[in-house]
């Protein structure tokens, strides 16, 4: 689990010591509704397959003071990575048979298919913004810096927290 210090925090301790538990419920709902919808929508930045969108799973209580919002790193497993970012790191060949060359023979004279050498598939951007596909035995990653998402939407829960709880407490003075 991620524990988020956040400015703020401490106002927002003391707001919820004077709300009555109901209210706080309704707060902690909005704030992590915020939260989820935040997190989608900057997640959703980083897409081609919308699988890393998909895998944030909804809000759910932990106890009766917190909301968690997690990725399914079953849908996403890469949803880490891109979160948090990597270090510069070698990748070496990936085991897939990657192009297959049909030169060996077998005694019948039948040609049989076989991987020349294990290579690693890596994309470039190629003249006019295309992509290109090479294949490579060694590639040098240089590292990503990461988008943390998640705490960018934590932020932005507790940046709206005045207005959800102006929200909450004009909701109930309408009931």
């Amino acid at each position: 689990m991620i524990e988020i210090n956040t400015e703020g925090l401490d106002a927002i301790r003391d707001t919820f010591k004077r709300l009555v538990p109901e209210v706080k419920g309704q707060v902690l709902n909005g704030m992590a509704q915020v939260a989820f919808d935040a997190a989608q929508q900057q997640a959703n930045t980083h897409t081609v397959t919308g699988a890393l969108a998909d895998s944030l799973m909804l809000p759910r209580p932990v106890g009766d003071s917190a909301w968690i919002i997690e990725h399914n790193l079953q849908v996403a497993p890469h949803a880490l990575f891109v979160h948090w970012g990597t270090r510069a790191h070698e990748i070496n060949a990936l085991p897939f048979p990657f192009p297959v060359w049909y030169a060996r023979t077998t005694k019948t004279g039948k040609k049989v298919p076989y991987l020349k050498k294990k290579r690693s598939l890596r994309w470039t951007a190629g003249a006019g913004g295309g992509t290109h596909y090479v294949f490579a035995m060694h590639v040098h990653h240089p590292g990503y810096k990461g988008d943390p998402w998640l705490v960018n939407a934590a932020d932005e829960a507790v940046r709206q927290f005045d207005a959800i709880v102006r929200r909450v407490e004009g909701e109930l003075a309408h009931a």
